[in-house]
């Protein structure tokens, strides 16, 4: 009786279904919407024209491997949100579905999950790979005196620019991500997480500390790569292999986000005062006074707040792996109550087919 009446409500949800909003069909035409944008700005600076070259390359070279910052590079950023849109749903669409297809996976919320994580594990994996050659390049290599020694450092090179303002426009088009993708528990952590971390992107780029803000982005990355790829395990049924990586996970959150981030946030309070002045003259590049230390101390411990409220969860489910469980991420969605959705769905669909 029960399971009839589930059904029925199933149908008549179907028949009524609503209206798409534009946002949702916005959603639904994502990869045309930004891939036809990405095509425009191409084709404009084939066109030799100047705003196109602002939003395709990075500005302000100053001499050779010597960049400055100045208002084109919201050009830069911009463009790379609609590129990362585009990047993110055309793979997931053309090469990570169609992978999870191998596996035979019956559920499509499964396969989405995986292409989704399988994206975060890609971008993840390069630009920390990324960051961490830039910092292995530069002075500041598990040196934080460097982060202080002969600031302002107002010319960046290459590839530090590329990458700070990647990043930059990557944590901007999570936020539309966080908003598109099924909600999840810690939906208002994640969101407050995200502009925070913004705030402190554009803030270092703005005020010429992209050495402290290199090792931050370092340090926050790694975990997530072995988080994602055991997320992808887990969705592909390897579970004893996904309890291994997310053991490694484990090892790595508190190193990572707990030791090496509260180095930086001790060098944050303790070593400038030794190597700076402490004056804010924006004409030299000189942003850091005692009032914007006390700022970006504030938005640090802010942020390893939310990383011991996940590590919190990171804990419960080391406890359920000694328990005989398996790992599973408790700020996750309920998979499960995703795919007793579809199969009802499926149920309702089939006698309408058949009766038609």
């Amino acid at each position: 009786m029960t399971g009839s009446i589930r059904l029925k409500k199933a149908a008549i949800t179907k028949e009524k279904a609503p209206q798409k909003s534009l946002s949702e069909r916005v959603i639904d035409f994502e990869l045309e919407i930004s891939g036809l944008v990405s095509l425009i700005l191409v084709a404009a600076y084939l066109l030799d024209i100047p705003l196109a070259r602002r939003c395709l390359f990075i500005s302000y070279e100053y001499g050779i491997d010597a960049y400055g910052k100045g208002i084109y590079d919201i050009y830069f950023v911009s463009f790379w949100i609609i590129a990362f849109t585009f990047l993110r749903a055309g793979m997931m669409k053309y090469i990570f579905s169609p992978m999870a297809g191998l596996w035979a996976i019956p559920s499509t919320t499964k396969r989405q999950r995986i292409a989704e994580q399988s994206f975060i594990c890609f971008y993840y994996t390069l630009f920390w790979s990324l960051g961490m050659y830039i910092m292995y390049n530069s002075p500041h290599w598990f040196d934080t005196t460097h982060y202080w020694i002969d600031y302002p450092h107002i010319f960046i090179s290459r590839i530090t620019k590329y990458y700070y303002l990647m990043q930059t426009a990557f944590w901007f088009q999570q936020i539309y991500v966080l908003h598109v993708e099924k909600k999840r528990k810690d939906h208002l952590a994640m969101l407050l997480h995200h502009i925070i971390t913004i705030i402190l992107l554009v803030a270092s780029y703005y005020t010429n500390f992209t050495r402290i803000g290199n090792s931050v982005l370092c340090c926050m990355d790694l975990a997530d790569v072995f988080l994602s790829f055991a997320k992808i395990l887990k969705y592909l049924g390897y579970s004893n292999v996904c309890d291994v990586v997310f053991g490694l996970f484990a090892v790595f959150w508190p190193i990572t986000r707990h030791v090496l981030f509260s180095i930086i946030i001790w060098s944050t309070a303790v070593e400038p005062p030794k190597y700076l002045d402490m004056l804010w003259e924006p004409s030299k590049g000189k942003y850091f006074t005692p009032f914007t230390q006390k700022i970006y101390l504030g938005l640090f411990l802010l942020l390893n707040i939310l990383m011991f409220y996940w590590f919190l969860m990171i804990i419960k489910v080391i406890v359920k792996v000694l328990q005989g469980n398996n790992a599973e991420d408790t700020r996750s969605d309920d998979e499960d109550e995703d795919d007793k959705e579809e199969d009802d769905v499926k149920i309702v669909e089939q006698p309408v087919k058949e009766k038609s």
